[in-house]
């Protein structure tokens, strides 16, 4: 279904979605009472652990929602936007509604999150003085939080971020995917790399550039789809490494390269994680249980990146081949 126009998602959507949230919020006394008496009979208090969940994350996003017009109003209804001042502006925002939605999770469902053996990458991320290009594992839309907060608060970082074109429908991501150098994609059409090209150029010393180089959530569907399509276009030698790579899909070299061409003095950092919420699905299912993750990152200097184009492909797969590893490995794979 196409997405509606601009006029359309902020006259009607976006109040829709606001008035939802003031709703709920209103009944969330009501709400809480029901979950409090339903807690004992699904163990691990799961509605009112899941509920206090959903309404941080409507509090978030309205308040979100309100300070964007606020914005909006001050910039002179949109003519200052794209100011340096205006740009943090938003960034900040970004920065709150996200940091207030992660903690909510991590103290509502009891996560852990360690980042190991990483200590020089952090030391390179916290110091903001060279563009990054973050290439990370995809297994889940939890992740997606995951990596930004990790970006946006921990390391102070300036996220420009690949997002699909349905998500405009969300009023906080259409306005910051709008006023943000960010890109939303429509998997029907377009030229993905070149919008990716795009995004990552003029990155200033604090950016870095989210791409997912599996394309989408990780399934073994999508990996077994990811082995054939290297089969069709007689890439062999790549189809056999992804056949070998049982925990993430083959990386999708296109966007990744592009990003790289775009910004040659940007440092690539690569994520692997694992333990952390998947969706709303597992959320539910380990509610009652404490649940540690742990983040591992690779960096590698800009002038370390080989420099031809076949080179750079072979390396991104050694290095997801790298990641599939050490994933195997945390999961506790036989040998």
């Amino acid at each position: 279904m196409p997405v509606p126009h601009i006029a359309a998602r902020r006259l009607l959507v976006a109040p829709f979605v606001a008035l939802l949230e003031v709703a709920l919020l209103l009944a969330s006394p009501l709400l809480l009472a029901v979950a409090g008496v339903l807690s004992p009979l699904l163990g691990g208090w799961r509605p009112v652990r899941m509920l206090a969940i959903v309404l941080v994350f409507a509090a978030r996003h309205l308040e979100a929602t309100l300070l964007l017009l606020g914005l909006w109003v001050r910039s002179g209804f949109g003519r200052t936007a794209g100011s340096d001042r205006m740009q943090q502006a938003h960034f900040d925002v970004m920065r709150r509604f996200v940091g207030g939605v992660y903690r909510t999770i991590v103290r509502a469902a009891r996560v852990r999150v360690a980042v190991n053996d990483s200590a020089k990458v952090e030391e390179v991320l916290d110091a903001r003085d060279r563009p990054a290009l973050v290439l990370a594992r995809h297994a889940g839309e939890g992740d997606s939080l995951l990596i930004l907060h990790q970006l946006l608060c921990r390391y102070g970082r300036n996220p420009r971020i690949v997002l699909h074109e349905a998500l405009r429908l969300d009023p906080v991501i259409d306005v910051l995917g709008r006023r943000l150098p960010n890109r939303f994609i429509d998997p029907r059409g377009g030229d993905t790399e070149l919008d990716i090209a795009a995004m990552s150029a003029d990155l200033e010393p604090a950016s870095a550039v989210l791409i997912f180089p599996e394309g989408g959530n990780f399934s073994e569907s999508r990996r077994q789809r990811g082995i054939e399509r290297l089969e069709e276009g007689g890439h062999h030698e790549e189809a056999g490494w992804a056949r070998d790579m049982r925990h993430v899909a083959a990386p999708r070299p296109g966007g990744a390269l592009a990003a790289i061409e775009a910004a040659p003095g940007a440092d690539v950092v690569f994520v692997g994680y694992v333990g952390f919420p998947t969706g709303l699905r597992e959320l539910w299912r380990l509610l009652p249980h404490p649940q540690p993750v742990e983040v591992r990152l690779w960096h590698v200097p800009a002038a370390d990146i080989p420099t031809a184009r076949d080179e750079r492909i072979d390396w991104l797969f050694d290095r997801w081949r790298t990641l599939d590893a050490w994933v195997g490995e945390r999961q506790g794979d036989p040998g």
